[in-house]
């Protein structure tokens, strides 16, 4: 038996929970003791009364064993969800949601359109989250219909002392799973690819475009968006692959025909993408989804002010003072940045230094001290600037959730690009041009007792590991993918199935053996579905957000390394096919449902996959220019070398026959002359001044390849863009011209809605178009949940099955004893008030 409830509340009945009782030093502790054990029990009682002025029905059962907490069901009644759906519906088309729906001509149009799953549970989470309120009917109002809870968000739950609710004792929230769909979920997902496969070669790298539609109504379009842009990414990764297999075969890496392929694939994937998921805001009615965007839970204006479009009350905030308080964060990014730069950097010059220098005892053993200290140092780092990011960003107090989660991803990109790149630009740039002069004289700084063998290694015959930056691409983009794989799927797996106590714990809860078993009191037809329940109580939630921060570190790999391990396309593509079912495979039965959340875009990643296109065209052709391997006959071209640059010119053959080289290894392998009064080179290189070693010309080739192009055209495209996002900001959001544009559209479709007499509030809208009859004091009382029940079996509504993407708020109770059994919660938690 299931009764299908939208959510489960977990209520602790723990007196010691974050109770809001504080012991004093004049009471005993038994007085303090029954104190918190009567403000349990109130609180319990106000949260059971709240939910029922919401028309939500409440039963509740024991919790894990464990976490001495009860499990409280709430189900919505139909006719609230109807008028919540109309009113949200209502306020998307005034304010152009885009759709793919008509414009409406009668209240039907608005009510009567079957109800999807995720909309329903989307519109429930408001009425259990929004701020306590006694509803307006209004079609200007962004409240709900009716009454609401006012309960935290799942995000600041338990409650802290900086976010007080009424009911600290609530623990968490969640949605339980629908089992038959995400069963069903899994099975089409594993064979749909070999189905496809005869008609369409690439359909086993895509996600077909009802799949998405049906994950979209039962998960949310957030989820559809996110498995939509991976599937869209791993077919788009088919040509990078095979481009990269040619030149692998061919032996060419470094290919200028390479690079430009890689570049254009990049481009043309982030702006096909950006068309792409446009599309799909229309088709899943999320198109301009910011024009309806309601202020972020936890934002705290200075006062409160009426919108001038809308005349609905809001809180007041400047943008100038956001704006402040972000750049005000800047010293703590630049800490973090420079603290994780000095640990990359040492530990890049210990792998050097024991890998290619050293030649003692344990060697092998000292080999892996590098790496084990990157492994564990380096995500700590991270970690730690996560929590600090989010206080930080937090702090910046962003009106709107659109903006909370740019300025959040900005600072948890930034610090993980240079965790993620930093070592191979520092081979790239640094290691690979200079490593034969910074090597000794990094050796000859240390101190000769402990760096003996070392110095002796390194004695007048140090060379350069040519093939490091390739062996270093190869190793993190396989270590990175493997290890993602089985951290996201395989250790959960292990531990929900061979360390279940891991879970518990989690909750800071201790078993006690004493305590009647959960399920002693259970219902035999009942035992199975909270068992279920049970089991999804003790599993951790799922971020997005960090699925999106995996897939923009490995494009940053392919796009701005890509030359250099041209098969690196092929691996990530074999690996993003399996990450599409390990994600499905993790969101089913690795992690709690996801509270459906819409969106229509993947948000500010999009920027920043943009941003790594454009840094990938710099890194992609100064790469090129230094490592390619030319065909160079030395006899002409040491001349033209030694005439162009006033510099003697020493090639490693002799002859007419032509060898291979880099600009690079030419550059290293010129020796200077005396000083030459010979003009500047074109203005930008000074006359040769002299020398014995090969250092300024490797410097004159960095410079004149790569810093004029790198720091004009990367100045330019950050101030546009710096300067095209402030002035929105500061000069078009709130200005009279955007309010006016605002108002037009609102304003006409307002007299639209007069001029055909439909102009009603959601309750009259949903009652006139479904033939309801008008409730009366009399039978306005709590016993009729029932009566919605009742007209979906007299026709007057289409009966289906909760849940469905048929129509998800005809809700016939499929448990109707379920709802009707005892209040285990209310007993058990006024049996601690007694026992006090």
């Amino acid at each position: 038996m299931d009764p299908r409830p939208d959510y489960v509340l977990v209520f602790s009945i723990d007196p010691n929970y974050n109770s809001p009782i504080r012991g004093l030093s004049t009471e005993t502790d038994s007085t303090v003791r029954a104190k918190r054990a009567a403000q349990l029990s109130s609180e319990y009682d106000r949260l059971v009364t709240t939910l029922k002025a919401a028309d939500l029905r409440v039963t509740s059962r024991k919790a894990a064993d464990g976490t001495n907490a009860v499990l409280v069901f709430v189900k919505a009644d139909e006719r609230r969800v109807r008028e919540e759906a109309t009113r949200d519906r209502m306020s998307n088309w005034l304010h152009g949601v885009a759709g793919p729906q008509a414009s409406p001509r009668e209240p039907r149009d608005f009510a009567v359109e079957p109800i999807e799953e995720a909309e329903r549970l989307r519109l429930v989470y408001g009425i259990l989250t929004s701020p306590r309120t006694t509803g307006t009917p209004s079609i200007r109002s962004a409240a709900a219909t009716g009454m609401t809870c006012g309960l935290p968000l799942t995000s600041q739950l338990p409650p802290t002392p900086a976010n007080k609710t009424d009911f600290p004792h609530l623990v968490d929230i969640f949605p339980p799973h629908d089992t038959t769909f995400n069963r069903l979920w899994l099975q089409r997902w594993a064979h749909f690819p070999t189905e496809r496969l005869s008609q369409d070669p690439l359909g086993v790298l895509s996600i077909p475009q009802h799949e998405l539609d049906d994950l979209k109504a039962h998960l949310g379009e957030k989820v559809a968006v996110y498995f939509a842009f991976l599937g869209f990414y791993a077919r788009s990764l088919a040509f990078p692959s095979a481009l990269g297999a040619f030149f692998w075969l061919l032996g060419l890496r470094f290919h200028p025909l390479l690079g430009l392929g890689f570049v254009g694939w990049s481009v043309l994937f982030v702006e096909t993408w950006r068309v792409r998921e446009r599309a799909l805001a229309v088709q899943w009615g999320t198109h301009r989804l910011d024009r309806v965007e309601l202020e972020r839970p936890g934002f705290q204006g200075d006062g409160t002010e009426a919108d001038p479009v809308t005349g609905v009350t809001r809180q007041r905030w400047s943008f100038g003072r956001t704006l402040t308080r972000g750049l005000a964060s800047l010293p703590a990014y630049a800490f973090f940045v420079a603290c994780l730069g000095a640990i990359v950097a040492v530990i890049y010059t210990v792998e050097t230094l024991v890998g290619e220098v050293y030649d003692g005892p344990l060697k092998r053993v000292l080999t892996l001290l590098p790496t084990v200290v990157f492994v564990s140092v380096v995500p700590q780092v991270n970690a730690l600037w996560a929590v600090t990011a989010a206080k930080l960003t937090a702090f910046e107090n962003h009106p709107r959730q659109s903006d909370y989660d740019a300025s959040l991803a900005l600072k948890t990109f930034a610090l993980n690009f240079v965790s993620a790149y930093g070592n191979l630009l520092l081979t790239s740039y640094v290691y690979i041009p200079f490593g034969s002069a910074l090597v000794p004289h990094i050796i000859s700084r240390l101190p000769a007792r402990y760096t003996a063998s070392i110095r002796a290694a390194a004695t007048g015959s140090f060379g350069i590991n040519t093939t490091k930056l390739h062996s270093q691409l190869i190793a993190y983009t396989l270590t990175n993918q493997i290890s993602g794989a089985f951290l996201e799927v395989g250790l959960p797996y292990l531990k929900a199935k061979l360390v279940p106590a891991v879970q518990e714990k989690l909750h800071h809860k201790t078993p006690d053996t004493t305590q009647t078993p959960p399920d002693a009191e259970d219902l035999e037809e009942e035992k199975e579905f909270l068992h279920r329940i049970r089991q999804e109580q003790l599993l951790p939630t799922n971020e997005i957000f960090n699925e999106y921060a995996e897939m923009a570190t490995q494009f940053g790999y392919l796009t701005l390394f890509g030359v250099v391990w041209p098969i690196s396309p092929l691996w990530s593509l074999i690996n993003n096919v399996i990450e599409i079912r390990s994600d499905a495979f993790k969101l089913a039965t690795q992690a709690r449902r996801p509270i459906p959340t819409r969106a229509a875009s993947i948000g500010p990643w999009l920027d920043i996959l943009g941003f790594i296109t454009y840094i990938g065209s710099l890194t992609t052709s100064s790469l090129v220019y230094l490592y390619q391997e030319r065909a160079v006959a030395p006899g002409k071209t040491a001349a033209y070398l030694a005439e162009l640059t006033h510099k003697n010119v020493t090639l490693p053959a002799s002859g007419a026959s032509s060898f291979w080289a880099t600009r690079l290894s030419e550059a290293q392998s010129i020796t200077l002359p005396p000083p030459s009064d010979a003009p500047l080179l074109m203005g930008a290189l000074p006359p040769a001044t002299g020398g014995t070693d090969a250092l300024s010309a490797v410097k004159s080739l960095l410079l004149t390849a790569a810093i004029v192009a790198l720091v004009s055209s990367q100045a330019y495209a950050a101030a546009r863009a710096l300067a095209r996002w402030l002035l929105i900001r500061l000069e078009w959001d709130g200005s009279i011209a955007h309010q006016l544009v605002r108002r037009r559209d609102l304003e006409l479709k307002r007299a639209w809605l007069d001029e055909h007499n439909i102009r009603l509030s959601p309750k009259e809208m949903t009652r006139r178009a479904l033939g309801w009859a008008e409730k009366t004091k009399e039978n306005d009382t709590d016993d009729d949940h029932d009566e919605s029940d009742k007209a979906a079996a007299s026709g007057s509504l289409q009966e289906g099955l909760v849940g469905t993407p048929a129509d998800a708020a005809a809700a016939p109770s499929t448990a109707p004893q379920f709802w009707q059994q005892e209040d285990v919660g209310r007993r058990l938690v006024h049996i601690n008030d007694k026992t006090e």
